[in-house]
C-alpha cells in the first residue's frame, strides 16, 4: 500500500502481529489517542480503495482475480500504453 505513511505502516505492521492499541501505543511511546487516529486513517484509506476497485471493475477496467488486481486488456493498462509511444 503505497497511499500509507511510514508510521502508518509500522502500525499496521504492529497489528498484523496481533498487538493492542495499548501495547502499540508503548512500543512507539505514542499516546493511545494518536494510535487510534492512525488506525482510523489506514481504515479510510482502505475503505476508499474498495470503493476505487469496485467502480473501476464495474466500468470493465479491472477485475480481481485470487486477490490480485489485473488489468482486463492489455490496451487499457497503463503500463502497455506507455510502452506503445516509446
Amino acid at each position: 500500500m503505497g497511499i500509507l505513511t511510514t508510521r502508518e505502516k509500522e502500525i499496521l505492521t504492529y497489528l498484523r502481529q496481533g498487538k493492542s492499541i495499548k501495547e502499540i501505543g508503548r512500543l512507539e511511546k505514542t499516546p493511545m489517542t494518536s494510535i487510534s487516529r492512525s488506525i482510523t486513517s489506514i481504515r479510510r484509506k482502505a475503505q476508499d480503495i474498495e470503493e476505487d476497485v469496485q467502480f473501476f471493475s464495474e466500468i470493465g477496467y479491472v477485475s480481481l482475480d485470487k486477490g490480485h488486481l489485473k488489468f482486463l486488456t492489455a490496451d487499457r493498462d497503463p503500463k502497455a500504453l506507455s510502452r506503445k509511444h516509446e
